[in-house]
């Protein structure tokens, strides 16, 4: 049974309606839904005839979704948001190659990281993930790129697109990524990440890989949620990724960024030699190509333009701040 994703219509809506539910009842034995809500394309927010809220979750790699269960399985007295079994007590359901799970619905507020208050939360938060995913050692688990090889092969892509850079004017834009790119990719290279990287599979500890701030829900604490990007590996990678992503929200200063304390002061100057390299600015830019269509891609290079001048102060000024260190 195929499920349709197509709901252009309060008829096709129902008809999707009854077959998820009919599906959901034949395979995990769960109540009839009352109610769906899309969040995107596998994303649903559902509701039992009990009144029961989940979130119901397709995910196309059934490795990834079993990672996730050893690792909720393991870790404790954590913020996480973890799958919950279905009512027959299975943990996945699947149908033509796609897997389903069920999480909790959780209400809360998503942090904003506009607000010093929620950056602020996100760091204790995470900091508090941390904590607790460490010592979690679970076999046969899926091998993957080192962080930086990810972001090298996110290189070359990025660099596949300067034909689109050079038809909109903005090569200039291109070859100062390319540039800052290729130096600090080299600089980090004076760091150990490959021990860094033995060491915390040794520990046993954990990254949740996408820390945006829609996966931090406030309700009594701060709970984490979608653990697709969870990986054995050392825990800076989250602190380089959280880093990033405050950038624009702290006027692209290096000393609020140290202020957030977010890794130790002997692994400062790794941390942002590592911030410093825009993996951020290809990944955001690879993904709209991916989404949108080819006409507004002028305003999009217009706003990159605008914020890389003031990446570029930021990596000058990181520069000399470690200098002083």
């Amino acid at each position: 049974m195929k499920i349709n994703m197509n709901m252009n219509s309060s008829k096709q809506g129902d008809e999707f309606k009854y077959r998820l539910s009919s599906f959901l009842s034949k395979e995990g034995k769960m109540l009839p839904l009352e109610k769906i809500s899309f969040i995107n394309s596998s994303v649903f927010l559902i509701q039992t005839v009990e009144n029961e809220k989940l979130i119901l979750k397709k995910h196309n790699k059934q490795e990834n979704v079993n990672l996730q269960w050893d690792f909720f399985d393991e870790i404790d007295k954590s913020n996480v948001v973890p799958f919950k079994r279905y009512p027959n007590g299975r943990k996945i359901i699947s149908r033509n190659n796609k897997y389903w799970t069920i999480t909790p619905f959780i209400e809360g507020e998503k942090l904003n990281y506009n607000l010093a208050a929620d950056r602020l939360e996100a760091v204790k938060a995470l900091k508090n993930f941390h904590y607790s995913a460490k010592n979690i050692h679970i076999t046969n688990v899926p091998r993957g790129d080192y962080l930086f090889m990810q972001w090298y092969q996110r290189f070359l892509l990025f660099k596949k697109t300067a034909p689109i850079f050079k038809k909109h004017g903005f090569e200039n834009l291109y070859k100062d990524i390319v540039q800052l790119t290729t130096i600090h990719l080299r600089l980090i290279r004076q760091f150990p990440w490959e021990s860094y990287e033995l060491a915390a599979k040794r520990k046993g500890e954990w990254i949740h890989g996408d820390v945006a701030s829609h996966n931090f829900l406030r309700q009594t604490g701060t709970h984490i949620i979608d653990f697709d990007l969870l990986t054995c590996t050392t825990q800076m990678h989250d602190y380089i990724q959280l880093g990033q992503r405050f950038l624009p929200y702290i006027n692209w200063d290096p000393d609020k960024l140290l202020a957030y304390q977010m890794v130790q002061e002997s692994d400062v100057k790794a941390w942002v030699y590592a911030i410093c390299i825009p993996s951020d600015v290809m990944r955001e830019w690879l993904h709209y190509l991916y989404r949108k269509p080819a006409s507004g891609r002028y305003r999009y290079l217009a706003i990159m333009e605008k914020a890389w001048i003031k990446r570029s102060n930021f990596v000058k000024n990181s520069k000399l701040m470690l200098e002083s260190i």
